[in-house]
């Protein structure tokens, strides 16, 4: 606890400095604060990982309240971990736009970062929902001023607005639901709240719920409450895109995990909503995620679909519990954390890349871009493996959490409930369309935007990006690699995490100690997996095994395994075999002859694919989904047609039934009472007169 108050005290002294220190050196210097912030919560993140126990410290109390406390244990430990990484790589760039603002306006971006951090940070520790709603707030003021920064344009106010306003009504909704959880005199403290839930009756805990689900839901961005993340991403500073998706979003899931988790583990009705929400969030969000030629909105909107894979995992792990599978709910929890660290991981790696060839083009239009993988090689090759890693291609982080929530979800045959297995089978179908499209998607965004000929002047030229932007990106490169190589590693450790909530630790059924005596698996097991890459690395890594497994009853030991470590090594098997045959060849005499061009001796820009050629076939599949409206307008020349421009416009789902319809009927109610706002002051007095008198009947009535 002692390293992470300093970091506190570290960030307090970045946002003195922003105000008070030189101006050549003021955004380094906060810059400095940040790294050493960063440095002592991932020191303190990991000692509590580690630890055992949880650390609470009491700070003080408000009048008719518990003290307001904070607390460190395993959870928090990783969300803190999660958090200092993401502001540890985005830093640099934070640096660089700072510099970049007048003096005022730089102090104000360094302050509004600072408070961004200090919020996140109190929130993940806090241990009473008194100080859990402040600095959820504190959170979200913050993400609407870094939204809403660039005042001069109108599109980042409307934006900020949006934010403001969803991520108000969803504070109130989840403060409502909180209180509802507390009103049976438990405490404050967030531990009590599994307790609440068994004294609640069953009407008053739906409330409870469904206000806190889709409250915190606002930050996680599924559905019907999502409508602020495109548009924040699209209009936020670029530098502050790959906190906003690699850090903020995860408020929502440490949320929903501490308050719905205990709820919804007991009641499984509730965890099927989370399932199927979250697999529906995915699967909308793809499919946006394919409409959009904006790279950072793009982007944003496959954070949609990859928070909707984090609440579908959730979702089936509460399901898994509430029905009496404690094991089979700790590997799908273990799936969704597992993700949730993923996208973080491999996200601010992409929004990285978008910020430099912002900077490097002065664009972020996929249809403006390409030829970037020759103009700037290190920098776009991180790129490419961050499409990779998000597209769930091994060897990668992605593909070994969506991996365990496909076999998480297969395990509902053990489910006797037919519904059950019928949400089951349905939300994995969904998840299913979503990652085959997501394939898609980021194969059109890295041959869209790295691949071809440049499409516009400023892609052309476009220069290598600098150090500041290309080492961090390559830090979260080696991290994606190291969680999707290193996974037996990692699951241990997320398993000792959830084992609180699911009641037990599904290590060993996901990755048994075959590097000495397994337990609960049948003898001789362990030399049928040998052949997979079991027990590679026997006595040389520091492992449990290099094999992830699902196993079964007696008659069926193993229903699923992998090795990732196996999958790199064919990997680079069959990568170094293509050079080695390449180099074979080139050594050989060969003879160099001209290809037949077909008469075009060079390729033009034009007949390239573009992001929105690509996606075409898609968007005419989703059609009756998306709903473009298209216009047409046409020039001719006398009987002849000689041009014919087409523009379409995409109407999101949610705007579509949800927010246009409310705005609507606010309309309606506005026009139906504007005649009040017309008359005499007679009138208007006599309307009050009439409306005291009303009041009074009614308060007599009632005594």
């Amino acid at each position: 606890m002692m390293w992470f108050g300093a970091a506190f005290y570290a960030l307090a002294t970045s946002i003195v400095m922003a105000w008070i220190a030189p101006v050549r050196v003021r955004p380094w210097a906060c810059g400095s604060a940040f790294l050493v912030a960063s440095g002592l919560v991932l020191v303190a993140g990991v000692g509590a990982i580690l630890g055992d126990s949880s650390t609470t410290v009491f700070m003080g109390h408000l009048a008719l309240l518990e003290p307001i406390g904070f607390a460190l244990d395993p959870l928090r430990g990783l969300f803190l971990v999660v958090t200092a990484t993401v502001f540890l790589t985005a830093t640099p760039m934070v640096v660089r736009d700072a510099a970049q603002y007048p003096r005022h306006r730089s102090a104000l971006f360094l302050t509004l970062v600072a408070i961004l951090y200090v919020g996140m940070l109190a929130f993940f520790s806090t241990a009473d929902s008194v100080s859990f709603i402040f600095f959820w707030e504190i959170s979200s003021l913050a993400i609407w001023g870094l939204v809403t920064f660039h005042t001069h344009e109108a599109r980042p106010v409307a934006a900020g607005y949006l934010t403001l306003m969803l991520s108000e009504a969803g504070t109130l909704a989840a403060m409502a639901g909180i209180f509802l959880l507390t009103s049976n005199d438990t405490g404050t403290a967030l531990s009590t709240i599994a307790q609440a839930a068994s004294q609640l009756p069953v009407a008053t805990l739906w409330v409870a719920f469904l206000l806190t689900f889709f409250g915190f839901g606002v930050k996680v961005g599924m559905l019907p409450v999502n409508a602020w993340l495109p548009e924040a991403h699209g209009s936020a500073p670029r530098s502050v895109s790959p906190i906003l998706s690699g850090a903020t979003l995860n408020l929502g899931v440490f949320a929903l995990f501490i308050v719905d988790g205990p709820i919804a583990s007991q009641h499984s009705s509730m965890a099927l909503l989370v399932l199927l929400v979250g697999a529906f969030t995915a699967l909308t969000g793809i499919v946006y995620a394919l409409t959009e030629s904006d790279l950072k909105r793009l982007l944003a909107q496959s954070s949609i679909e990859n928070m909707g894979i984090v609440l579908a995992a959730l979702g089936a792990g509460f399901a898994f519990i509430s029905l009496g599978h404690p094991v089979l709910g700790g590997i799908a929890l273990v799936a969704g954390i597992y993700h949730m660290i993923n996208h973080s991981t491999f996200k601010t790696l992409l929004f990285l890349c978008a910020a430099g060839i912002d900077q490097a083009t002065g664009t972020h239009d996929l249809d403006r871009l390409g030829g970037i993988m020759r103009r700037m090689p290190a920098f776009a090759t991180a790129f490419l493996i961050g499409a990779l890693a998000i597209a769930a291609l091994p060897p990668f982080n992605g593909f070994v959490s969506e991996w365990l929530l496909f076999e998480s979800l297969l395990r509902v045959v053990e489910v006797t409930s037919q519904p059950v297995r019928a949400i089951f089978a349905l939300s994995g179908a969904m998840l299913a369309l979503t990652a085959g499209l997501a394939l898609t998607c980021f194969v059109m965004l890295a041959g869209s935007a790295l691949l071809g000929r440049p499409r516009s002047r400023a892609a052309s030229a476009a220069t290598p990006a600098p150090l500041s932007t290309t080492i961090p990106m390559w830090v979260l490169v080696t991290i994606s690699f190291m969680l999707g190589v290193l996974a037996t590693a990692v699951i241990p450790t997320l398993g000792h995490i959830v084992q609180p909530l699911a009641g037990a630790n599904p290590t060993e059924a996901l990755v048994p100690a075959l590097f000495g005596t397994p337990h609960g698996l049948p003898a001789g097991l362990a030399t049928d997996l040998s052949g997979i890459g079991a027990e590679v690395g026997r006595g040389v890594l520091p492992l449990r095994s290099l094999v992830v497994v699902h196993s079964g009853g007696a008659t069926t030991p193993v229903i699923f395994a992998m090795s990732p470590a196996l999958a790199f090594a064919v990997i680079a098997l069959l990568l170094l075999s293509v050079w080695g045959v390449v180099q074979l060849l080139r050594s050989r005499r060969t003879r160099r002859v001209g290809v037949w061009d077909a008469g075009l001796p060079s390729l033009q820009p034009q007949m390239g694919y573009t992001a929105t050629a690509f996606s075409s076939p898609v968007r005419v599949l989703f059609n009756s989904l998306l709903r473009p409206i298209v216009q047409e307008q046409q020039r001719s020349k006398g009987s002849f047609r000689v041009g014919l421009q087409r523009e379409t416009q995409v109407i999101h789902l949610v705007d579509r039934l949800f927010l246009r319809p409310v705005t609507c009927a606010v309309k309606a109610v506005g026009r139906a009472l504007a005649w009040l706002h017309q008359g005499a002051v007679t009138l208007y007095a006599t309307w009050v007169l009439a409306a005291l008198f009303a009041a009074l009947l009614v308060m007599k009535a009632s005594l």
